[in-house]
This record gives C-alpha cells, structure tokens and sequence, in this order.
C-alpha cells in the first residue's frame, strides 16, 4: 500500500501485527518457526469465508521477527531483543498506528516468552488514549483440551514443552512442509524440568537437540486441525471486536 491508500481506508482499516522470534527449533524446523506458524495463521483469517467483511478490513503490518528468546541463547541462531527494547517496540509502532488514525488493531503472537513485554507495550500505547482497541492473543490459547486430548492423548508434553514438538512440528508439516527436515525430527536425551528459574541456565537443563519433548506422531492432517481450531474461535472474536 501506498501511504495514499492508507489515507484513504485508514478510518475502517484493522491493523494485524505478527509476532515471532528468531530462535532454535531443534534440528528440524527452522529459525524462523514461531513467525511462520503466526504469519500461515494470519494469512488463513484473511481468506476464510467466515470471516466476512472483517478480512476485507485487516491490514497486514511488517511482522515483529527478534523479540524475546533468551531461553534459547544456548543455541546457534537465535537472536534477541531484551524484553525492556520490545517493549518500546511494541509501544512506539502500535501509538504510530493511533497518531495516523488507525485505532483498531489485533497482536497475534506466535512466541510465548515475548508475551509480557508486548502487553506492556500495548498498555504503554493505549494509556490515555480515547477510541482505541487493541486485542492481543496467542494462537495456542485457542485450542481446546478436548482436541489436544484427541489428538495426542498420552503423548501430550504440555505446552510449556511443546517447543519443535508435536503441536509446531505438525502446523509446519501443513504449512510450510518443505521446510520440515522430518528425517531430523529426534529429541534424544529430554532432561527433567527444574521447578524453578535458574540463572544463567546450567548446560544441564538444556536437551541438546533442542528439543524440550519429542515430535514423533506430528502431521500435516493434525496441523491442518490445529489451525482449524483456532481460526473457529478466534474469527468470531475479532469480527466482534471490530464489527
């Protein structure tokens, strides 16, 4: 878009921000998994039928590549912000959106350690603001235990664990298959999780593969009903939010 056709829908027009990282997924997905995850979500919102005349409104902004991915700094190619940087990111580009008149926008994130610095900069933005809306979410909080239950049943690690697992393995598997290495796809040795935070991280805790629980069972059918699920529950809200 030019910044005449942004003039111009600037009053309807919902702004649709990804976030990701650029961070370790194990030996067989890429760098780059959780902004493709998000990114393969987003373009799903703005083709779904369902989704009426809200997909006709969503603009899709430059995604958020570095974010917060210090957990995985044990690794080769993740790359970081520190949380306190996010945070002013998130805050300074969703107040630009504001100051030009674009008061709507949706944060899908695809990155659970970035989480609470993009809340705070969303919090940051809207503080003092009139006629705002921003709605934040994460794409696994739209998955239900009852699908996860029928689709993994014993097999299911939990979502703090589900990193180059299961749940990513098989949504990249739907997405973007020729990036999935599935020969690679081996966690080998998973050490205990400590119930506690310690820094900095001991080499103990980190599984060397990079994998914190393992992917074997993961499929494009179960991505395609991962993605299924949580564009079933999510549209509805944001053609609410925003109608």
């Amino acid at each position: 878009m030019t910044w005449k056709d942004i003039e111009a829908e600037r009053g309807e027009m919902v702004a649709l921000i990804v976030s990701g990282s650029v961070e370790q997924h194990g030996p067989h997905l890429p760098t780059g998994t959780d902004l493709y995850i998000a990114m393969g979500i987003a373009d799903r919102i703005a083709s779904l039928p369902e989704a009426g005349d809200i997909a006709a409104r969503l603009v899709l902004l430059p995604p958020f590549f570095h974010t917060y991915a210090k957990e995985s700094d044990g690794w080769r190619g993740t790359l970081n912000l520190d949380g306190n940087t996010l945070t002013l990111v998130a805050r300074d580009i969703i107040k630009g959106l504001f100051r030009q008149g674009i008061k709507r926008a949706v944060l899908l994130n695809g990155h659970l350690e970035s989480y609470s610095f993009l809340l705070e900069g969303i919090e940051l933005a809207t503080e003092g603001c009139g006629d705002v809306q921003v709605i934040s979410v994460n794409w696994w909080d739209f998955i239900g235990d009852g699908l996860i239950g029928e689709l993994f049943a014993d097999r299911w690690p939990g979502w703090v664990a589900e990193h180059a697992a299961l749940t990513e393995t098989s949504i990249m598997l739907a997405l973007h298959p020729e990036l999935v290495r599935e020969e690679l796809a081996e966690a080998g040795f998973i050490p205990q999780p400590l119930p506690y935070k310690i820094f900095p991280q001991p080499q103990e805790v980190r599984p060397p593969s990079g994998m914190y629980a393992p992917a074997e069972g993961a499929s494009a059918e179960i991505g395609e009903r991962l993605i299924s699920e949580v564009l079933r529950n999510l549209v509805p809200i944001i053609r609410e939010r925003f109608r």
